[in-house]
């Protein structure tokens, strides 16, 4: 059960990532739900499932948007695993977790995104793109994670037990 909810998350950010916040991008620049979504699904799930779902994300837009198939598959794949290793070191209730991996994970994924480019010949200028896209994108990505982190948390909480009146 898990594993469809999970598969249709990532459809369902698909196409809102590609209907709905091509019309509401700031300079041209949408957020990345799809990193967030990865970075969430890791911290809940752990690693094997942050790497799985980030390689089925990736796979799906380099298929669909990239010219160069693979790129965005290998990029994601090793932010779910890596962010899914944190997974028993994190405080899960704290806002701040969701943020720091957004942001850390946009300078991660832009940073690689860039190398590869550069490698395949790709000319993109460093400053301008560092000015115009990651910084936009980084404060956009940022902002969007604490309600997606918000209802990550209400769907997949660990159930607590309390038993009687903890006051005494």
């Amino acid at each position: 059960m898990t594993i469809f909810v999970l598969i249709l998350l990532s459809l369902i950010n698909f196409l809102i990532q590609t209907t709905i916040f091509p019309y509401i991008s700031i300079s041209g620049v949408v957020p990345n739900t799809a990193l967030i979504l990865i970075i969430c699904i890791a911290i809940y799930k752990g690693r094997y499932y942050g790497g799985f779902f980030g390689l089925f994300i990736g796979i799906i837009q380099d298929i669909l948007f990239s010219s160069v198939i693979g790129i965005n598959a290998f990029i994601y794949f090793f932010l779910g695993y890596l962010t899914g290793i944190m997974e028993h070191r994190l405080i899960r209730s704290n806002i701040v977790v969701p943020v720091l991996f957004s942001i850390s994970g946009v300078v991660y994924y832009n940073f690689l995104y860039y190398i590869f480019m550069y490698i395949l010949s790709r000319n993109i200028p460093f400053l301008s793109f560092t000015r115009n896209i990651i910084l936009i994108e980084l404060i956009y990505t940022a902002i969007l994670s604490i309600p997606i982190y918000k209802a990550f948390e209400y769907k997949f909480r660990e159930p607590t037990i309390s038993f009687g009146n903890s006051k005494r």
